[in-house]
């Protein structure tokens, strides 16, 4: 069998039935020309605690991979920090991309392989998403505030990146979602896990995907991009041969470079890149939290959110006001952001990395000096306030010497306004629950500054 032939080999696709899963539009706002599309996979266990699923979530479906030819994977060398990877290319082969979040650089780690590029129709991967019993509402483990957020006494950027992440911990005596739950990792493929051969199944459990990072821009870039090494089987693997330390050419060229004398294949009629590991990943070694609430199974999505910006004045206390679903008193501002997911006008993103998270882009550039209150909260059903399209089964619950309830995690030291207002707080109404934190806007500078 001829070199082609075993490119082709090596892309077989496990069905090619499945309509390519729509793209999600990233950062809060539609697209524009020019402007940067989400990722199209899902890398990340997900439990739809509303029994809604977000706008543009990839369907379960069978997983497929690109065809490749030796001239469509990018290799180290392409890898440029700011630097998109152009679209005519389905894959990288190199080792894993670490980025130095304080100085931007870039680092190669582990072994060389073939990662499966996000962004690409081409390619399709999606792990578990699951839904909830809607008779008793899911308790969330933990809210995740966005790093820029919380890492900023003040923040002078007049577009300011505002995310929520919702974590989910799972046992495996849960009675509905503990069935979800690996105990043993010591197959790269564990039970209850079984990776689609057809469209409509499901992947069955709670594991995730191996990413490659950052590939090429940084966390800081807005041209970032990951793959998974997962890939086609063993079956593929089983017939590469010719693993070497030698110069090669693979889409631009392989070899000793300038980033650390990689290790890289020779192509030849013997010799083939290594495909993907098929090995998925136990979730909770993946997304840690601090502190510690046993462990990440999932992020959790609920339809019922809503995202509210209002100024706040510095000398009073704000009170929350059930009947409009904002924030009132004296000198608190109107809204100047109120969107709610189950209207469309507050989306979910995929990021590169293959997870669900809240995000928004808000302009401020009008927005005065002073202190802000960014609010998640999760709607009711009441006709008092806001009402949410869909059943809220989802609140934030206080912890107790005896349950865990939803903790604030991976708080920031240079802010720590964040609070949650747990479900059943008077001032709530039917509402499942709200978090926010306060930030202070200063003198207006320039930039955009880090984001997550």
């Amino acid at each position: 069998m001829n070199a082609r032939n075993l490119f082709k080999v090596l892309a077989v696709v496990l069905t090619a039935s499945v309509v390519a899963s729509p793209i999600v539009f990233a950062k809060g706002k539609p697209p524009t020309p020019g402007g940067e599309t989400g990722a199209n996979n899902l890398s990340f266990p997900l439990i739809l605690s509303d029994n809604a699923s977000p706008a543009g979530l990839p369907l379960d479906g069978a997983w497929r991979f690109a065809a490749i030819d030796s001239t469509q994977c990018i290799d180290e060398e392409g890898v440029q920090p700011g630097t998109p990877v152009p679209s005519e290319y389905v894959c990288y082969y190199g080792r894993q991309v670490v980025v130095v979040s304080e100085t931007g650089e870039i680092k190669f780690v582990g072994v060389p392989k073939v990662w499966w590029l996000q962004k690409r129709t081409e390619n399709f991967w999606k792990t578990l998403s699951v839904g909830h019993d809607a008779s008793t509402p899911l308790v969330v483990s933990a809210v995740d505030v966005g790093d820029l957020l919380e890492s900023s006494p003040s923040i002078q950027a007049r577009q300011i990146r505002v995310e929520f992440n919702l974590l989910q911990s799972v046992s495996e005596d849960d009675p509905e979602l503990g069935d979800y739950v690996v105990t043993d990792w010591t197959n790269a493929i564990p039970t209850p896990c079984s990776v689609p051969e057809a469209a409509g199944e499901s992947l069955g459990c709670f594991a995730a995907l191996g990413m490659s990072g950052a590939v090429p821009g940084t966390e800081q870039s807005g041209t970032e991009i990951q793959g998974t090494d997962f890939g086609p089987g063993e079956e593929e693997a089983a017939l590469i041969t010719g693993m070497q330390s030698s110069v090669g050419q693979f889409g631009g060229g392989l070899g000793n470079n300038a980033r650390g004398n990689s290790p890289s294949i020779n192509i030849s009629e013997e010799s083939v890149p290594v495909p993907g590991t098929q090995t998925l990943l136990d979730p909770t070694t993946i997304r840690m939290t601090t502190p510690d609430v046993g462990g990440i199974n999932a992020l959790v999505y609920s339809h019922c959110a809503r995202l509210v910006i209002q100024k706040i004045p510095d000398s009073e206390s704000p009170v929350w006001d059930e009947t409009t679903g904002l924030w009132s008193g004296p000198s608190v501002g109107d809204p100047l952001v109120n969107v709610a997911t189950y209207t469309g006008a507050w989306t979910t993103e995929i990021t590169s990395s293959g997870s669900i998270v809240y995000g928004y882009n808000w302009n401020a550039k009008t927005a005065s000096t002073g202190t802000y209150r960014l609010t998640m909260v999760l709607d009711g059903n009441d006709a008092e306030g806001p009402v949410c399209s869909s059943t809220l089964a989802t609140k934030f619950e206080t912890p107790t010497q005896s349950t865990a309830g939803t903790q604030l995690v991976n708080m920031g030291e240079a802010n720590t306004s964040t609070t949650i207002i747990y479900a059943g707080d008077s001032d709530l109404g039917d509402e499942g629950g709200l978090v926010y934190i306060d930030v202070p806007l200063t003198t207006k500078g320039g930039g955009g500054g880090p984001r997550r």
